[in-house]
């Protein structure tokens, strides 16, 4: 892997050819497909591999295709069709769902999804989606869980969800099987209730603003589907501070932060929705939905508004010098594992507890996963090299791979914190100047006076 230009340019993170020229044709100004018709067929094979798993195939399909090989061209109309066969599916799910809940009498917001459509992605049509998620104050969810299970909806209890914001995903049973096909309108959809919109005792950081969103929710109108949503001004915050969890946990955001760039780019002018979103949220806030901002600009290249410009500006310097070194390290990770994201976090935090206790938690993780668990059989999303062993040796094979990669991380880290820490002392050239100058001036006079002495 090469390092290759991104975005605005201000950093070169170590990705693979044909992510960079995919990235290279979803800038939202001055896009180009001139490297991605470079691409040789085994890059193309390569590049669609990683757009079905980070969600961007159909991104890929909206750019212009001359000059792509037919058989991608070929392959990409099968996607789109296949995705809006799949909608229908999606509407019909959500339609069930939401049945069911009016029965129960249960309050609830759709989020994500296909509330994105139609200013964070044209068409819900255009968008994958394999899941709905569902949030509901804690003081309903019990009743949103029975209301699921009710209708034959039944919880998966093989992942780890400690960290997670919502309760282990529902499932209803069925016979379908996993043919290779990502958009197969056949595919059921699970439901994920969500119990809160940001995890406070997972990442030891406060949101309480989020408590607000519930009360200022809307009715909103998708075709003729309907449906509780988020106001206007707390989705893009919501989906701003979405993209901060992946962040800090080192999750795939690239997806989001293209449907983050394109809702930037055409709000861009719009000064009543960013003067509201100025006087709804406080300025710790938006400060959070800054880093998010940051991401979306450096990599896809938006134009934005001169609020999201200032709150930009006024961040952290320690944010800020952050953001300047590591904006392209979640790029990275979807290729090289790497823990960058810590310095962020610790920057996020003033208790020096927390911060220990985060910097324990990420250098050394202390759970392990389960045999059954999906993450002994995946990795970054697909089948690992050790599916065909024994299952107990595969188990061990993964446990030795994690050890492994989290010893051969933590030097890597903590330099890269040292760095970081050196860079924010501030320290001038002039003063380094000073200080070389006075060491050789103080050994110089102190050289003259023992001559003087034993002379």
């Amino acid at each position: 892997m090469d390092r290759h230009p991104i975005g605005n340019g201000m950093c070169a993170p170590r990705i693979p050819r044909e992510l960079a020229a995919l990235i290279a044709a979803l800038q939202l100004k001055g896009a180009t497909t001139e490297a991605l018709l470079e691409l040789e067929e085994h890059e193309w094979e390569s590049l669609l591999r990683f757009c079905d798993l980070a969600h961007l195939t159909l991104r890929l399909a909206q750019v212009d295709t001359s000059g792509f090989p037919l058989w991608v061209v070929e392959r990409l109309k099968k996607n789109v069709t296949d995705n809006a066969a799949r909608f229908e599916r999606v509407k019909a799910t959500y339609r069930e769902v939401a049945d069911a809940m009016d029965q129960a009498g249960v309050e609830y917001l759709v989020i994500k999804g296909f509330t994105q459509a139609p200013e964070y992605v044209a068409d819900a049509c255009l968008r994958v989606q394999s899941d709905l998620d569902i949030y509901c104050p804690k003081e309903r969810i019990v009743q949103a869980k029975t209301a699921l299970m009710g209708i034959g909806y039944q919880p998966e209890e093989t992942i780890d969800y400690s960290r997670a914001d919502h309760l282990p995903t529902m499932i209803r049973p069925s016979n379908w099987q996993w043919r290779g096909n990502a958009f197969d309108p056949h595919m059921p959809l699970s439901v994920e209730l969500h119990f809160c919109l940001w995890n406070e005792s997972v990442y030891c950081l406060s949101v309480p603003e989020v408590d607000h969103f519930w009360e200022r929710r809307i009715k909103r109108t998708l075709g003729e589907t309907s449906f509780p949503a988020l106001a206007p001004v707390d989705h893009v915050a919501y989906l701003a501070i979405h993209i901060l969890r992946g962040l800090l946990n080192g999750d795939w955001v690239i997806h989001h932060a293209h449907e983050l760039a394109t809702f930037l780019q055409g709000n861009a002018k719009n000064d009543e929705f960013w003067h509201a979103w100025k006087q709804t949220h406080s300025r710790s806030f938006r400060a959070l939905q800054a880093i998010a901002f940051s991401h979306a600009r450096s990599w896809f290249c938006c134009d934005v508004h001169e609020e999201v410009l200032d709150v930009s500006q006024e961040l952290d310097p320690k944010i800020r010098e952050w953001l300047s070194r590591f904006t392209g390290s979640s790029l990275e990770g979807m290729f090289r594992p790497n823990k960058s994201w810590i310095w962020l976090h610790t920057a996020l935090l003033n208790s020096p507890e927390k911060k220990r206790q985060m910097l324990r938690r990420a250098l050394v993780p202390s759970r392990i996963p389960r045999a059954d668990a999906p993450a002994v059989q995946f990795e970054n999303r697909r089948p690992r090299r050790t599916e065909s062993l024994h299952p107990s040796l595969r188990y061990t094979a993964f446990i030795v791979s994690r050890l492994t990669v989290h010893a051969r991380l933590i030097p890597t880290t903590l330099w890269q914190g040292l760095c970081l820490w050196f860079s924010q002392r501030q320290l001038k050239r002039q003063f380094w100047t000073f200080l070389v100058a006075s060491f050789f001036l103080t050994g110089a006079c102190q050289s003259t006076s023992f001559y003087s002495i034993c002379f």
